[in-house]
Order: C-alpha cells, then sequence, then structure tokens
C-alpha cells in the first residue's frame, strides 16, 4: 500500500514538472515584441522634499543681511539622465555662484566678473583644456560673501523673503577628462558660448544662469518650501520670432527649499560664538526650453577663416546662442546647498 502510495506521488510530481516546463518554454518562445522595458523612476522632487521630517519647520528663524554665505561649504550640483534611455546618470558642479542683492551696488561689487587669471592661478582651472592661456579669461570670485550674503528668509513672515542667484555656467566641472577637455561635449550641457574659436574666451553676456524668486510665492509644503522663480539663461539670436538678438530666455520653474538646522558654536567657551545655518534647494527644468534642440552647428563670434561658412550658417538657422548637446536628457535636476554663518556677542 505504501509504495502504491510513492509511485502514485511520484506521478503526480512529474506531471506537474512536465506542466511547469511546457509554460516555461512557451514563455521562451515568446518573441521580443510582446517584452516592454520599464525603468524605475526616480520619486518626484516633492515627494523627496516634502517629508524632510528630521528637521523641524522653523517658527521664528530669519536670514539675513548679516549673515555670511559660506562658498567654501556651500555647493551648486546638477545631474541628469544619459541620453535619456536609462537610469544612468550624468553628474557635475558648478565652480562659481553667488547671491546678489536686490539693491543697487557698483558692478565691479556684484560679481560674475570675468577677469584675466594670473599666473599660477590657471593651474587651478576646473577645466582641463591644455589649451588655455595664462591670459584667459574666467571667472573670479571670492570664498565667502558678505556679510551681506544677499538672501532674505523669515519663517513667520514669507511675504518679506528674496531670493536671488546666479551661477556662471562655463565654470560646470563633471570631473571627467573625455567631457571636460577642449571642445568636449561637457560645456554643450549649457550651450556655453565663446568669443574666439579656440574656445579661451568665454562670452560674459551669455555665460550667467539667474534664478529669481517671485515675491509673494512662498507657500510651506509639508517642512518645506515651494517658490515660483524666474530661471534665465542663454540668449535668443535674430532670427527667433517675436525676440531680439540677444534677448535672454527666462521660463518659470518650481523651487523646493528646505530649512536644514542651524547651530551655535561657541568660542573658547565663552559667550561669543558663530551661528551656522543650512538650507537646501532643487528644481528642475528642461534643457530644450532654452537651447535649440534642432541645431547642428557651433555659431561662433570671432570664427577662424576655416570656421566661417559653419559659423555663418549656423547664425542664419539657429535660434539661440548655446548648441544643444543630446548626450544628456532633456531633463536636468539642479541642487544647492548653502551654509550661512554669522559672529555675534
Amino acid at each position: 500500500m505504501k509504495t502504491t502510495i510513492i509511485k502514485h506521488r511520484r506521478s503526480l510530481i512529474l506531471v506537474a514538472f512536465a506542466i511547469s516546463m511546457t509554460v516555461f518554454m512557451q514563455r521562451c518562445t515568446k518573441t521580443t515584441t510582446d517584452v516592454v522595458t520599464q525603468y524605475a523612476t526616480d520619486p518626484k522632487i516633492t515627494d523627496v522634499i516634502v517629508p524632510n521630517s528630521e528637521v523641524p519647520v522653523p517658527v521664528n528663524f530669519v536670514l539675513d543681511t548679516s549673515f555670511n554665505n559660506e562658498k567654501s561649504h556651500s555647493n551648486v550640483n546638477w545631474k541628469s539622465r544619459y541620453f535619456d534611455f536609462s537610469d544612468t546618470w550624468l553628474t557635475g558642479r558648478f565652480q562659481e555662484f553667488h547671491f546678489v542683492p536686490n539693491f543697487p551696488v557698483p558692478a565691479a561689487k556684484l560679481g560674475g566678473v570675468h577677469a584675466p587669471l594670473s599666473k599660477g592661478v590657471a593651474l587651478l582651472n576646473i577645466n582641463a583644456n591644455p589649451k588655455y592661456p595664462l591670459t584667459q579669461y574666467w571667472s573670479v570670485g571670492p570664498n565667502t560673501q558678505g556679510p551681506p550674503c544677499y538672501f532674505h528668509f523669515e519663517a513667520n513672515n514669507l511675504s518679506k523673503n528674496y531670493l536671488k542667484f546666479y551661477v556662471l555656467v562655463s565654470t560646470d566641472c563633471t570631473s571627467e577628462p573625455g567631457r571636460d577637455q577642449y571642445i568636449q561635449c561637457g560645456q554643450s550641457y549649457f550651450g556655453t558660448q565663446w568669443l574666439d574659436s579656440t574656445r579661451q574666451v568665454v562670452d560674459p553676456t551669455s555665460d550667467t544662469a539667474w534664478l529669481e524668486a517671485i515675491p509673494n510665492t512662498w507657500v510651506q509644503q509639508g517642512n518645506g518650501y515651494a517658490v515660483t522663480c524666474n530661471f534665465t539663461f542663454n540668449r535668443y539670436l535674430h532670427n527667433t520670432a517675436g525676440k531680439s538678438d540677444g534677448d535672454p530666455i527666462t521660463k518659470p520653474v518650481t523651487l523646493y527649499l528646505t530649512y536644514n538646522g542651524s547651530f551655535d558654536f561657541l568660542s573658547n567657551g565663552g559667550p561669543a560664538g558663530t551661528l551656522r545655518c543650512g538650507f537646501s534647494a532643487s528644481f528642475t527644468f528642461k534643457r530644450s526650453d532654452y537651447l535649440d534642440k534642432t541645431a547642428t552647428k557651433l555659431y561662433l563670434k570671432n570664427p577662424t577663416v576655416a570656421e566661417k561658412a559653419n559659423s555663418d550658417a549656423a547664425y542664419l538657422v539657429n535660434k539661440t546662442y548655446g548648441t544643444y548637446s543630446g548626450s544628456v536628457a532633456d531633463e536636468m535636476l539642479i541642487n544647492a546647498n548653502m551654509v550661512f554663518s554669522k559672529s555675534h556677542l
């Protein structure tokens, strides 16, 4: 009797195995047209920012012009998918960035200044361009801004908040020679425009990207804040309908910002110390809103004789001064982390 039961169980197992193998073989022999590749996507930026429950919403915190921006402890980064086909990310950062005042200041004090690099400093150039001479024009700026830092934030009165900020797009660095070297693709991610054919002198009028918060658009969102900003960079060429040559390209974006807490560092155990605080902010934009996606030639203001024909053709066809690089996705994420401090008694 036991032998019969065992044989019956073995028969059932063999039948089940045969059925499973048949199903498996059928699945394997299906054509690939039935397969839909799906890539995982990052959570929405609002989902990332809002749940910042580790730091409570500040009730009475005020950041005003008595603070410094500790640039050496701050950063502005970007990331975008490689060729827009997967979750493989390319990343980089900007060397020069600053907050800008909402009141008049002498132009020489505003930042975004392009000046000749002195001997030795050129060796620190983050873009590995062997053709840059020591007289090459590049951006220069202080390591610490302020006081004042020109970013005003009041947690209990958002109508008083003020933010105007810039980066110099030519200071984009990916830390990879294959992207950062002479006439490689890294500079084209943000449409850097050159005044000379050897890519030694950046056009300062098209190099500054601006982010300016629109007043009275600040709202609390979870434990963070959302604010509508005007994002400006690159310029239109003369042949764009309704635009004059050199008009800046400006589109609205939503900036998500979090206050990351503060700490009072005492000095030598006494009452005098340094109050430090941190903020993080992120936004996304589409490069095709600012760069000519159909441009196939680079327009140069001062081309060599050999490059003149291509540059002239680009001038007649291109809609913007920058050209679009397809090696990164259209959507770009910008993330900034800022540290502020002030000494007090």
